[in-house]
């Protein structure tokens, strides 16, 4: 029982590993994980990685959530799971809002090609 401790009568494994939850609950922050990061690449108009700043507070969101749903797992944990599917959810964000996509590049390129130059 080195790797266990008792929070308010329950016995918690302090070492458990993402890939030791249930499936519904891997879902269900999979579900969470994606919502909050597409959240957040809106509201920045980026289609690209958010910055780190900003990736913890949806880490930080998210783990809070977890805990609201009585799920015990360390937050290292959860922070290597958003890390490992960072690539996959930015991905996955053009794929399910094309023209948003487009727009945001749009925006971008539009941005990149006239640049404003200031001459003394």
């Amino acid at each position: 029982m080195k790797n266990h401790i008792k929070v308010n009568g329950k016995i918690l494994q302090t070492n458990k590993r993402f890939s030791q939850l249930k499936n519904n609950q891997k879902e269900w922050i999979a579900a969470e994980l994606y919502k909050l990061y597409h959240n957040k690449m809106k509201e920045r108009r980026t289609t690209r990685k958010i910055t780190p700043d900003e990736r913890d507070v949806v880490i930080s969101s998210l783990y809070e959530q977890i805990q609201n749903r009585d799920i015990w797992i360390p937050y290292v944990e959860i922070k290597k799971y958003v890390y490992s599917k960072t690539t996959k959810i930015v991905k996955y964000f053009k794929k399910q809002f094309p023209e948003l996509s487009e727009e945001i590049e749009g925006e971008h390129t539009k941005a990149c090609k006239n640049p404003i130059i200031e001459i003394d």
